[in-house]
């Protein structure tokens, strides 16, 4: 549509900040922690549920099951607010501290993880860092997942769970592959605009959101409609991490370039704090210029005159053409220097050259010399 959806910004705006109207009782007892006493396989889940472990097993792979059940994803991912299923109990800060000082908890957390990835056709490849590939049968789940969009709620409540349980590096993995998914290799269509409005807002790490969202802008088409983040700072945006996982470079020697950019993220935290409470997180990205960005938005401009209308979308303003033309002669500052210092060594050797011309002659010989070359000039 074109358009951002404000009520998911606000909702996900809610949930970054810990849900800051919730009140809570603080004498609650580990008796009345109903999630925790089914995570412990202490309680079968309602209405009309199973123990946990039972759930892990005979659910694991039967994907018709987790499919038309709609009763256990809150229990398997508790939040913070109520949901579809009022049998299921709200989490509680307390029922977060108790989930992480529990091994066996955790285990089974990360268990139920697996069993929806593998759900919607994805797999763990590596169980500390969180990275993701496609499962072998990835066509056929993703099938299911372009056709009922209600998975999609789900996700998100997953993202959501992930993000109070401690697993943030999860998060950041999860959302990569779905933006991959829909925006590179365009296989889920469906999925698409939830990824963009709800997936990528979860992440409560504003340098791993921004990154997240520069991601995103960088393969959406057309870029123009891009309406998740300013067009001016995205244009200008570099990773502030120098061991960034999403880009997967390394840049030695930055660590006060690297202070500074944590500074500016904090000033531009601040200015947007009255945008933020009306309207939700617009992901503000701090202002840097990368090379490869330079090189890109030179090669749209000569491209203009073509027959895109992406690339009319995407216009410039006057201020980003001359930011783009200040960029441009520092990528290209080396060369320059290189062919000033040849042009001045050049320079140098004729100056020589034409002294030596000048030189007084010395002898007869000398001037029939000349005297001959200017014939042979003349000829």
């Amino acid at each position: 549509s074109g358009r951002r959806n404000w009520n998911a910004a606000k909702d996900l705006q809610r949930y970054r900040h810990h849900y800051p109207d919730l009140i809570e009782s603080e004498s609650e007892e580990e008796e009345e922690m109903w999630n925790l006493s089914f995570y412990k396989n202490e309680i079968r889940f309602l209405p009309q549920g199973l123990l946990i472990e039972d759930l892990l097993e005979s659910w694991w792979d039967n994907y018709e099951v987790l499919e038309e059940n709609h009763s256990y994803i809150q229990w398997l991912f508790p939040l913070r607010e109520h949901g579809m299923n009022w049998r299921a109990k709200p989490l509680t800060c307390q029922e977060i501290q108790a989930f992480k000082r529990s091994k066996e908890v955790m285990q089974r957390f990360a268990r139920a993880y697996q069993l929806m990835l593998r759900f919607y056709g994805i797999s763990l490849i590596n169980e500390k860092t969180g990275g993701l590939k496609r499962a072998e049968n990835w066509a056929e789940r993703f099938q299911n997942l372009n056709r009922f969009s209600h998975n999609n709620l789900r996700i998100t409540r997953i993202l959501k769970c992930l993000g109070e349980m401690g697993y943030e590096h999860y998060q950041v993995h999860l959302v990569k592959f779905f933006l991959t998914e829909t925006l590179v290799k365009e296989t889920l269509p469906n999925v698409k605009r939830s990824a963009l409005d709800y997936f990528l807002f979860t992440i409560r790490s504003k340098e791993k959101r921004r990154e997240l969202v520069h991601y995103a802008w960088q393969h959406f088409r057309p870029r123009g409609s891009f309406v998740w983040g300013p067009h001016d700072k995205l244009l200008r945006y570099r990773p502030c991490s120098t061991k960034s996982q999403l880009h997967q470079k390394t840049e030695d020697e930055q660590e006060t370039p690297g202070k500074k950019c944590d500074d500016s993220v904090e000033e531009d935290e601040k200015q947007s704090l009255e945008i933020e409470q009306k309207a939700g997180d617009a992901a503000d990205l701090q202002p840097k210029v990368s090379d490869e960005d330079v090189k890109e938005k030179l090669s749209e401009c000569i491209s203009k005159g073509g027959d895109g209308e992406e690339e009319k979308d995407a216009s410039f303003t006057q201020q980003e053409e001359k930011d783009l033309n200040s960029e441009t002669e520092e990528v290209q500052g080396t060369a320059e220097n290189d062919c000033t210092k040849e042009s001045k060594k050049r320079k140098l050797d004729a100056n020589m050259a034409d002294a030596k011309k000048s030189e007084p002659l010395k002898s007869p010989t000398d001037i029939e010399n000349i005297s001959r070359n200017l014939g042979e000039c003349a000829i």
